[in-house]
């Protein structure tokens, strides 16, 4: 018969003290400790080259001080941007207002002086003018601290008298409609935009249109924001116009003759005046025409001179100026033509420069000068009336302002925060005590490394 097989039977491992005994290394103590030995190395080491590497930051040699800089700062204060004592009266704290106030007037808020409200807890200098943020505009602040107040004027002003006091962001909801919206052009003044840009092209005495904008509206050259210049009659009307100054309603005279354009009729008088009774010393046969429907000719030189005076004097007033102009009673017989002042912002009598149509906000044609005028105008082409005020609503602006997540849709693109008309000039002082520098120094000794410009 075949064996049978058991399976084995199962030794317990034997636990006691000489076993464990003999898995030990016995010559661990013969051995080196690596890590020991460099710990007490290290200890020493380690702040020994702490104290070392300090030394040129206590010292400020060399670039040392970038160490401790949070970034460059503004190109405004590039001048003394390594000299972070200027600003910083205490190490690593913020930066006071004394030191702001220093060289900047700071005047108060509101920007505008139409607002006489004032807030309850004006912040400081550096809570909107955060430096270190590179070369950029100080100006330029984060809408966070606009809306900070602005969402709840109610409470965070006093004096508050504008209608919105909920302002949150700039889009139809969360901005006011600007406020040329909901007015009128005022000024005494005939205007039709619309026929002078016809739809289709046309002749009209000698004159093509359409016209384009450029034909009337130019921007200023010596304006940093390329403000319009005002449009004038010599300037901007005369060369399709002038024969709405033109007098001699019998055509007595040989070629056109236009009256000079003034409000002085006086010297409208005299002009008008001079031309007949020179006329009629060149050629005295002129006297022989039929005046209107008169079929007999005047026979007196001075009963002729007056009649045709005063015929052409009523025809110029009464038919050339009430072509443009309205009138204000009456000086010497003569109609008073309202006086319209510089076609220029928002007409007021009295104020021959006007008013800016955006009065709480500032706008730049320069900026824009890339875009077409009819892109933003956009009632221009249809507009019939002087009363309608051209400015651009709101919705013409958000397609570029409203959501393209750069810089140009802060508040501050469009809004100022000091109120400039009280901002008062500081004592001018030497370069040396600007840039607090001792006298000899080297002036800007940084101000063209290749890390700046």
């Amino acid at each position: 018969m075949p064996k049978e097989e058991k399976p084995l039977e199962y030794q317990h491992r034997i636990l006691d003290t000489k076993g464990l005994a003999q898995r030990l290394n016995l010559d661990y103590l013969k051995q080196p400790e690596i890590w020991l030995l460099w710990r007490r190395r290290l200890s020493w080491g380690l702040p020994a080259v702490a104290v070392l590497l300090s030394i040129p930051l206590v010292l400020g040699i060399g670039g040392a001080k970038k160490a401790f800089s949070n970034g460059p700062v503004s190109r405004a204060h590039a001048i003394f941007g390594d000299r972070c004592e200027n600003c910083h009266s205490k190490a690593f704290s913020s930066v006071p207002d004394g030191a702001c106030l220093k060289c900047h007037d700071g005047p108060p808020h509101p920007a505008e002086a139409i607002d006489t409200a004032a807030l309850i807890d004006t912040p400081h200098c550096a809570q909107c003018h955060v430096e270190h943020r590179g070369f950029s505009r100080l100006a330029e602040v984060r809408d966070a601290n606009c809306t900070r107040c602005h969402s709840d004027l109610a409470h965070r002003g006093k004096g508050v008298r504008i209608k919105n006091v909920a302002i949150t962001h700039f889009n139809l909801n969360g901005h006011p409609e600007f406020s040329p919206a909901s007015r009128a052009d005022l000024r005494p003044l005939h205007l039709n935009h619309a026929a002078h840009m016809p739809s289709s092209p046309k002749t009209i005495n000698g004159m093509k249109l359409p016209m384009k904008c450029s034909d009337c509206h130019a921007t200023n050259p010596a304006s940093d924001k390329g403000d319009l210049l005002p449009i004038t009659f010599d300037q901007n009307c005369r060369p399709c116009h002038s024969r709405e100054l033109e007098f001699d309603v019998y055509q007595l005279l040989p070629g056109p003759m236009p009256a000079p354009h003034t409000k002085d009729v006086n010297t409208i008088h005299a002009f008008v005046m001079a031309a007949f009774q020179s006329g009629l010393q060149q050629n005295p046969a002129i006297m022989q025409k039929p005046l209107g429907r008169d079929t007999e000719p005047v026979r007196n030189p001075q009963a002729w001179l007056e009649r045709v005076v005063k015929d052409s004097e009523d025809f110029l007033f009464e038919r050339k100026c009430s072509y443009c102009h309205e009138y204000e009673g009456q000086n010497g017989g003569y109609p008073m033509v309202r006086k319209v002042g510089r076609i220029r912002g928002q007409y007021v009598e009295g104020m021959p420069d006007g008013l800016p149509w955006l009065q709480r906000g500032e706008f730049s044609h320069r900026a824009h000068r890339a875009v077409d005028c009819s892109s933003c105008h956009t009632t221009a082409r249809t507009s019939t009336k002087t009363s309608d005020v051209l400015i651009p609503r709101m919705k013409g602006c958000t397609p570029c302002h409203g959501a393209s997540g750069t810089a140009i849709d802060n508040c501050a693109q469009c809004h100022l925060f000091h109120n400039k008309s009280k901002e008062m000039d500081k004592d001018r002082r030497p370069i040396d005590q600007l840039i607090s520098r001792a006298p000899g120094a080297p002036l800007l000794p940084r101000l063209f490394d290749g890390d700046r410009f």
